[in-house]
């Protein structure tokens, strides 16, 4: 009986020395927030800039990518969300059918907007007590990459998010 007790022993301490010899430590890495896309180069200029966003009357812009600091992966609720820029300074935003909320609390909201071109800023609603502006890091062939940061529970977070047009013309 005592052999057994001991070979039993020696049988748990030979399958755990094989089973952790076998393994290695690894350490984990953290998933990685995706990267999005930054359109390369931007309009010199407002009226360069404003054709970029509204064409002549308006252009309709779709997000395609949108990162929020602090969170993993793409913030999908955003996905649905859309820009209409007109020409005559007015904007409408659509939070689609998936609001976030927050910021995103209701669908569709509407108001002005004017360019910063000296801080590569689009400004939206100034002077009022939603004024809010994003900075364009990229603005090129149908695509837009946006960057600001928003205060969510105290604490200002970075958001990004790449919108396309498919009327870039």
């Amino acid at each position: 009986m005592k052999y057994i007790h001991h070979f039993k022993a020696h049988l748990f301490l030979l399958a755990s020395f094989l089973t952790f010899s076998a393994c290695s430590l690894v350490e984990l890495d953290e998933v990685p927030t995706p990267k999005l896309e930054v359109p390369e180069g931007k309009p010199s200029n407002n009226s360069d800039f404003t054709f970029a966003l509204a064409s002549s009357e308006s252009r309709t812009w779709s997000a395609s990518g949108f990162t929020l600091e602090g969170l993993n992966g793409f913030q999908s609720c955003r996905l649905d969300d859309s820009f209409i820029f007109f020409a005559n300074g007015t904007y409408r935003y659509d939070g689609g059918a998936v609001l976030c909320g927050g910021a995103d609390d209701s669908r569709i909201k509407t108001g002005i907007w004017e360019i910063e071109i000296e801080n590569s800023l689009i400004v939206f609603d100034r002077e009022t007590d939603i004024e809010h502006s994003a900075t364009v890091k990229g603005l090129n062939n149908g695509k837009i990459l946006l960057q600001s940061k928003v205060d969510i529970f105290g604490r200002f977070m970075k958001i990004e998010g790449v919108y396309e047009t498919e009327n870039s013309n």
